[in-house]
C-alpha cells in the first residue's frame, strides 16, 4: 500500500504533505483496488460458488440451478450460462447423477413410491429412474421382506393386530405400495 501510494505520488508529480487528504487518498487507492483489481465478474462468482457446491456432494442440474438462483436471484442469463457450460465439461450430467443417486437408494430398504419422490425433489427424469430401476434388477418385494425384518427385531408390541398395523404403516411410510404390503405381511 505505501509503495502503491509512493508510485501514485510520483506519477501525479506532487507529494501529499497534508494527513487528512493522506488518509482520505490512502482510502480512495484501497477502495480502487478492492473494487477495481480483484472484483471477479458474475459469471466467475457464479462458476466458483457451483464449484464449492459440487465439492460438497453431486447434483442435478435442477438442484444446482435451485441453489445458485438462490444465491443470485438477479442473475439468471448468467446462472444458466454456468450450468451450460458444466453440462458441457461434464461436471453436470443428469444421466450420471441419476445412476448414481438410484444406486445409491436401493440400497436402502425403500419402496418404488418413495424413490420416486425423491428422484422427483431433484429434477430427475421419471422414466429414467424407472430404466436404472429395471436394470439393477432391483425387487420391491424384496426390499419390503428386508425392512420388515429389520422392524420385526426391534418391535416390542405383543397384541398380533397392533403389531402387524405397525408394521404396515412402517412400510407405507416407507414408499412400499398396499399391494406388496399386505403381500407380506400376511
Amino acid at each position: 500500500l505505501q509503495f502503491t501510494i509512493y508510485n501514485l505520488q510520483k506519477v501525479l508529480k506532487f507529494k501529499i504533505v497534508n494527513l487528512k487528504l493522506k488518509k482520505l487518498f490512502r482510502h480512495f487507492v484501497v477502495s480502487f483496488f478492492r473494487y477495481n483489481r480483484f472484483m471477479k465478474s458474475i459469471y466467475d462468482q457464479i462458476w466458483e460458488s457451483a464449484l464449492r457446491k459440487l465439492q460438497v456432494r453431486p447434483l442435478s442440474t435442477f438442484e444446482m440451478e435451485q441453489k445458485l438462483m438462490q444465491k443470485f436471484p438477479k442473475d439468471r442469463g448468467s446462472v444458466l450460462k454456468v450450468i451450460e457450460e458444466m453440462e458441457r465439461v461434464q461436471l453436470l450430467n443428469d444421466r450420471r447423477f441419476t445412476e448414481e443417486f438410484v444406486n445409491y437408494l436401493i440400497q436402502k430398504p425403500i419402496g418404488r413410491m418413495k424413490i420416486m419422490v425423491e428422484s422427483r425433489k431433484r429434477g430427475l427424469d421419471p422414466d429414467l429412474v424407472d430404466q436404472f430401476l429395471v436394470d439393477a434388477n432391483w425387487s420391491e418385494e424384496e426390499s419390503a421382506k428386508i425392512a420388515l425384518q429389520e422392524k420385526e427385531r426391534v418391535l416390542s408390541e405383543e397384541d398380533p393386530r397392533k403389531r402387524k398395523m405397525k408394521l404396515v404403516n412402517f412400510l407405507r411410510n416407507r414408499g412400499f405400495k398396499d399391494a406388496v404390503i399386505y403381500k407380506i405381511t400376511k
